[in-house]
């Protein structure tokens, strides 16, 4: 690897010099996202069906008093509490270092405090005013009036191997100087293809995705995570990257499951989650003081078929299963242990021998039954199903197993079914869930490949004195792979070339096509699940909301917004939100939504709530008091076609941007 030399403050006063005639954070005003194809002889149409939205930062644009550069493409976003005047809005760009597309792909580097530098995915915070935040949609001011700081979530880096990341070597002995992605379980460093050798930066985290933020004690004093969290995963394989393709990859450390220590600004690499990459990681509501619960999304190292999975972990167990001292225990296990991150278990879904030939014609855990069970419309639209581990069970930093030797081959082998249970396999390509918002231990999977929706509902969760020998839960087919099974309410808008959003025009089919993005909304009025999907789609890749009844059955589904395409009159004028952006015509992606209601809700007496008043389950109680209409969110969308000019000037990788919306299906 090339050894970036550069200090923290030389980088800065680079990125300064080269970004002088670049935007300033927030100061872009115009819409990446569309409501359809424009009226009037206008080169985009803003005139959303049922909602507004409004930029707050887009890729391409500067820090005004660093110079340091938002990257993309911005993917897994959040928002909480700096102090009590200042929201903080955070999002990370899934960066795919040299194996991207974009003019530069390889970001500026992410520099730690010890020096090493990162290229690929960054995580940015962005700081606002907290008053100017809440009156945003109310008004025609840019987002840079309100802008207060910029940064980054982490400083410091620990990779699989438990260490604080330095500058590599080949030594393999020094298990400081690698990461997983690119490192053997005995400390080897293999080389990449000279094609795909890093110019900016030590190491590069590979394409964070969707990521979540889970305050501490989310659900009640004691349940949940013990600390403030950021949970991401790098995503997909490298195998490309190396002369043997993905029997080297295979051979490495795998992917990184990393969970941020918000309060310390420390990311922890986390393989007790697991090594094979994720699109999300996201808890729900394990209802007890002494575990916690994490949805484990996608990618399976590449492997299919694979079962929908969930990490269950003991809190305050070392990885053994006994009880840390945490007076002698360092600080990393002190972190992990008292989050129940060191003992845990993955949970595969499984159905009985007896169940699961209703649900498929043949039985058969080396084919991809849950493909063939969501496109067949005959098949129940709810059955019963457990959660099982393999074998395989994470033994601790000091016993360190390749990627191909933990869980990631098991699923599909004769000797690793449960006692009268199949694992019910599927494509890898699995991504977001949404948790239920009320706590109930329940969340919603987009099925990608497919093109579906599932709901998974534990109902209660039966702990003992150790992990669980396995889970039950109810499974619902939301919306089933079928052309037919949903087709949009588009308000007067959402024209495209040749037709509407209200089906996947590209496609022809009035369906989900590969949904990607998602999140579970629960109001006063109304109970709905927004959704992105990422599909390549040329006429417009579609944000939309569906809306849900108690029992997760979908009642309909309304547009937000399209972004996209090449059929987009933007792009087919040469469009970018940023002028000098604009690169070719290409598809977006949406990529999720997250609510800011709470952050920004004032009390009867006009003054915002506090921090200590927003702990616990006090943000949704307060979302739960107001109607759809009246709630306010953020989002991301992927614009590659925007990756020009600043962007590339400027280490950003692919374009894109942060935005505010609002919902209103009435």
């Amino acid at each position: 690897m090339k050894k970036v030399l550069l200090s923290t403050t030389a980088i800065v006063i680079l990125a300064a010099s080269s970004a002088m005639s670049a935007p300033t954070i927030g100061e872009t005003t115009a819409l990446i996202a569309e409501a359809g194809l424009p009226k009037g002889g206008e080169v985009s149409n803003t005139n959303f069906p049922h909602g507004d939205f409004k930029a707050l930062a887009t890729v391409g644009e500067v820090d005004a008093e660093t110079g340091m550069a938002l990257t993309g493409y911005p993917d897994g976003q959040a928002a909480w509490l700096a102090d009590e005047d200042t929201v903080r809005v955070v999002y990370q760009s899934e960066s795919y270092a040299t194996m991207g597309r974009a003019p530069n792909p390889e970001t500026y580097p992410w520099v730690m405090a010890n020096g090493t530098s990162f290229t690929g995915s960054h995580i940015h915070t962005i700081d606002y005013d907290r008053a100017a935040f809440a009156d945003f949609m109310n008004n025609d001011a840019p987002a840079s009036d309100m802008v207060k700081a910029s940064g980054k979530l982490f400083n410091r880096v620990f990779n699989v191997f438990g260490e604080e990341v330095v500058a590599p070597n080949h030594n393999p002995a020094d298990l400081n100087a690698k990461w997983g992605n690119q490192t053997r379980p005995d400390g080897t460093m293999i080389q990449f293809n000279e094609d795909y050798r890093l110019s900016a930066a030590d190491y590069f985290f590979q394409s964070f995705c969707g990521s979540w933020y889970e305050q501490a004690n989310k659900y009640g004093e004691g349940i949940g995570f013990a600390d403030d969290v950021w949970l991401t995963a790098e995503e997909w394989e490298i195998g490309r990257m190396f002369a043997a393709d993905k029997y080297d990859s295979r051979a490495t450390m795998g992917l990184a499951s990393v969970v941020v220590d918000i309060a310390n600004e420390t990311a922890y690499t986390v393989p007790a989650l697991g090594q094979t990459g994720y699109e999300k990681l996201m808890p729900i509501n394990s209802g007890h003081k002494d575990y916690v619960v994490v949805v484990a999304a996608g990618y399976n190292h590449g492997v299919s078929p694979a079962p929908l999975k969930v990490y269950v972990g003991m809190k305050d167990r070392l990885a053994d299963g006994s009880v840390i001292d945490y007076a002698t225990a360092n600080e990393r296990d002190s972190f992990l242990a008292r989050n129940g991150l060191l003992h845990g278990k993955l949970y595969g879904m499984a159905v009985d021998n007896e169940t699961i030939t209703t649900l498929v014609a043949e039985p058969n855990p080396a084919e991809k039954m849950m493909e063939e069970y969501l496109k067949n419309e005959d098949a129940p639209k709810r059955f019963a199903a457990r959660w099982y581990p393999t074998s395989y069970q994470w033994a601790g930093f000091d016993k360190p197993l390749a990627v191909q030797d933990t869980e990631m081959m098991l699923w599909q082998q004769k000797e690793e079914q449960p006692e009268g249970y199949t694992f019910f396999n599927g494509d890898k390509k699995a991504e977001h869930p949404a948790a239920d918002p009320s706590g109930k231990p329940r969340y919603a999977q987009n099925m990608t490949k497919s093109g579906a929706l599932l709901g998974i509902d534990f109902e209660n969760f039966e702990f003992g004195s150790d992990l669980p020998e396995y889970l039950t839960s109810d499974i619902i087919r939301m919306v089933p792979a079928i052309d037919g099974a949903l087709t949009l309410e588009l308000g007067g808008e959402g024209t495209t070339k040749d037709g509407d959003a209200s089906i996947h025009m590209e496609k022809g089919k009035a369906q989900m096509i590969a949904p990607d993005g998602l999140y579970w909304v629960k109001t006063a009025d109304k109970e709905v699940i927004i959704v992105d999907e990422d599909s390549g789609n040329d006429f417009g890749e579609r944000k939309y909301t569906l809306t849900i009844d108690a029992d997760m059955n979908v009642e309909g589904g309304n547009l937000l917004a399209i972004a996209g395409g090449k059929y987009s009159a933007r792009y087919e004028n040469g469009v970018s939100a940023i002028p000098g952006a604009f690169t070719k015509p290409g598809t977006n992606e949406f990529s999720g939504s997250w609510p800011v209601t709470a952050l920004i809700a004032r009390k009867n007496n006009g003054s915002f709530y506090t921090m200590d008043e927003l702990a616990g389950t006090s943000r949704q109680d307060i979302r739960e008091t107001m109607n759809l209409a009246d709630q306010t969110f953020i989002g991301v969308v992927q614009a590659r076609p925007e990756s020009s000019g600043v962007v590339a000037e400027n280490g950003g990788d692919a374009g894109g941007q942060i935005f505010q919306f609002t919902v209103d299906l009435d």
